[in-house]
């Protein structure tokens, strides 16, 4: 079974297999838990796995169930330090890996529900309604900002993307100054090296 490595803030998909982390020896002296998924096994800390299945827990995760966990960098009163967190995989009704059926709903909605439902429905095309004869479209000057944050935004996400690649040697902050110095010359170099910001 192959094994699964966690890189910092890459989410990693998995269907786990077991939701406590079975006790193993560690080649580096310390004991570690190993957790076994469809995907593979992958082992960590008595710490990290007791984190892992506490959020699991809570999140009331059964075997098999689709999980993202993350090995994520945080910031806090300015030292670095890693974050581990569990996040449930929205519910997708059909066939499952299993080859069972998974149906949202076996039997039908009551008249209750129906009814609920019904005036949702009415209050949300109110809602429709009025924003579409309220709303004024934005000035240029708040379209063009906003065309510029995302493509800012695409832009960084595929720099963090790419640094991934480097193993954690590049920081997420190296990658935010680097980005911001070459935005930065970039704008000055279009306006002819005035400063635009």
């Amino acid at each position: 079974m192959p094994t699964i490595k966690f890189e910092i803030n890459i989410p990693v998909e998995l269907r786990l297999r077991s939701i406590e982390g079975r006790p193993v020896e560690s080649k580096f002296g310390q004991p570690q838990l190993m957790f076994s998924a469809e995907e593979g096994v992958f082992y960590v800390s008595e710490t990290v796995g007791q984190i892992l299945t506490d959020q699991l827990r809570k999140l009331r995760i059964r075997l098999g169930d689709r999980v993202e966990i993350v090995k994520a960098e945080v910031t806090a009163n300015g030292r670095k330090s890693i974050r581990w967190s569990v996040a449930e995989i929205g519910y997708y009704p059909g066939e499952q890996p299993d080859g069972t059926l998974a149906d949202p709903k076996s039997e039908p909605p009551s008249d209750l529900e129906q009814k609920l439902e019904a005036s949702i429905a009415q209050v949300e095309q109110r809602k429709q309604a009025q924003q579409a004869t309220t709303a004024a479209p934005p000035p240029a000057w708040a379209t063009a900002l906003i065309d510029q944050s995302c493509i800012l935004v695409d832009s960084f996400a595929a720099i963090v993307k790419h640094s991934a690649r480097h193993e954690g040697l590049i920081k997420a902050d190296d990658v935010r100054a680097i980005f911001l110095s070459a935005y930065i010359n970039a704008t000055k170099a279009s306006n002819g090296g005035r400063n635009a910001a």
